[in-house]
């Protein structure tokens, strides 16, 4: 199962999220279809996408943590899975291979003084 599933499905369990479409623009960021189309296509998160659902994650669950006053324990198990799934965006990301500053360089055009 890919992360991007593992993540829908965790916030569809706790109605965070009712559609695919939702999850695509409201959590990641990006276009209506663009769950639908990676999913075909097998492919997990892009790297700018999962820093936009690990911000989303974090802000929700931060507002659930502030709320315990008001609702007690009952949402502890959905902070516990918003906390999981932070984590596990962020393992993914450093398993990510990220571009060294000398590739950038040389691939970035050069400005010649006139």
């Amino acid at each position: 199962m890919l992360l991007m599933e593992r993540i829908y499905e965790t916030l569809a369990e706790y109605d965070n999220v009712l559609t695919a479409e939702d999850f695509s623009v409201e959590w990641c960021g990006m276009s209506r279809s663009w769950y639908a189309e990676r999913r075909h296509k097998g492919r997990d998160l892009s790297v700018k996408a999962s820093i936009r659902c690990l911000n989303k994650l974090a802000v929700r669950r931060a507002v659930y943590l502030m709320g315990r006053r008001k609702f007690g324990t009952l949402r502890d198990a959905e902070i516990d899975a918003l906390g999981e799934l932070q984590q596990a965006i962020r393992d993914y990301l450093a398993e990510q291979p990220f571009p060294s500053l000398s590739t950038r360089a040389r691939r970035s055009p050069r400005v010649s003084a006139a």
